[in-house]
């Protein structure tokens, strides 16, 4: 009993549960869409994956800290262009191919190094941002000296009607696929392109 609710109580902590856990510590990728409320007010749907990487925290940090190369490895991202950046904030423009189209905008990341966190949201001066909307994160947690558990949390808004059905589907594509990208990076040591 106490080891099931030590798991519970892990998982939550993590943000994840107790079978999404298990699924990543197995080498899955489990995803889903959760509900929070979007700074519109309105409550959206965003979407959520884990995966576990074999390699130390600081090593997988140290790659999803780095913004210059992401295009390289990133599946949709085609181009980044760096407008700032400080040991803590990186601004950049970001072009993703979006299926039918190339959505094209600015984000603010902020990279905090203690929790080994990236957290991201646009920059709304931005007069050139070709979506509504987005927020999103990275947390890194250590599970041994050579293995990193990765939660990712991503929001979108298009500025379109998108059906949820569709949108859920991209979620359990589109996460798993960019996950499994992010791993191939940092277990090749940085060789690996898409």
């Amino acid at each position: 009993m106490w080891t099931h609710l030590l798991g519970v109580i892990v998982a939550s902590v993590l943000g994840l549960s107790e079978p999404e856990l298990a699924q990543a510590l197995r080498g899955e990728v489990p995803t889903r869409t959760e509900s929070f409320v979007a700074a519109t007010g309105k409550v959206a749907g965003r979407g959520v994956g884990a995966i576990v990487i074999d390699k130390p925290i600081a090593q997988t940090w140290a790659v999803l800290r780095r913004f210059d190369d992401k295009a390289e490895y990133m599946p949709r991202l085609e181009k980044v262009w760096i407008l700032s950046a400080d040991p803590d904030r990186v601004v950049a423009r970001m072009q993703v191919n979006a299926a039918v189209t190339t959505a094209r905008y600015t984000a603010i990341f902020s990279l905090d190094s203690d929790a080994h966190a990236i957290r991201w949201t646009l920059d709304k001066s931005a007069p050139d941002n070709s979506i509504a909307d987005t927020v999103g994160s990275y947390e890194l947690h250590p599970i041994e000296a050579d293995k990193t558990l990765v939660v990712y949390r991503s929001f979108v808004d298009s500025g379109r009607s998108v059906p949820r059905f569709i949108a859920d589907y991209m979620t359990r594509r589109a996460i798993p696929n960019l996950l499994r990208a992010i791993k191939k990076r940092i277990e090749s040591d940085g060789a690996w392109r898409k």
